[in-house]
């Protein structure tokens, strides 16, 4: 998600099946940057969670053969200007943007109000989940793991 003038962004990553969705601030989109905060996120989630993941057709997104390579992640790319190949990330990006609206300048977001917005839409009833909130809709995977 890109902030005021293209000079920020938020990565925004979303677990389709639960709709769990974490932020992190980027000051740019060098690619060596967004890898780095990916696997960062892939590594605190838990790379077992995660089987697939999909890119943006960006050169922010240059290195994900690496994120790929390290996780054993099967990674793919959108088609170019073809918003609803990540529909599910682009619904929880229009969610941000209730809180973050265009033109805001990320730069001037903390990392606590990012923080307050990741926990607000996380904890926002779903009505696909039966109105379970995301983190609700993941405890119940986790639990279901530890029982298995």
């Amino acid at each position: 998600m890109m902030g005021k003038n293209h000079q920020s962004a938020l990565l925004v990553m979303t677990d389709r099946a639960t709709l769990i969705t974490i932020m992190d601030f980027l000051p740019s989109k060098e690619a060596e940057l967004v890898k780095a905060k990916i696997e960062q996120r892939t590594e605190w989630i838990g790379s077992s969670w995660i089987k697939t993941c999909t890119f943006d057709n960006d050169m922010a997104f240059d290195l994900q053969h690496e994120i790929r390579d390290k996780f054993g992640i099967k990674t793919f790319f959108t088609r170019p200007y073809t918003s609803q190949d990540k529909g599910t990330v682009e619904n929880r990006i229009g969610l941000i943007r209730a809180f973050l609206p265009k033109g805001t300048d990320l730069n001037e977001i903390t990392d606590q109000t990012i923080a307050e917005i990741d926990q607000k839409i996380n904890n926002r009833p779903i009505r696909k989940f039966n109105y379970l909130t995301p983190k609700e809709k993941l405890l119940s995977y986790k639990r279901v793991a530890l029982i298995s």
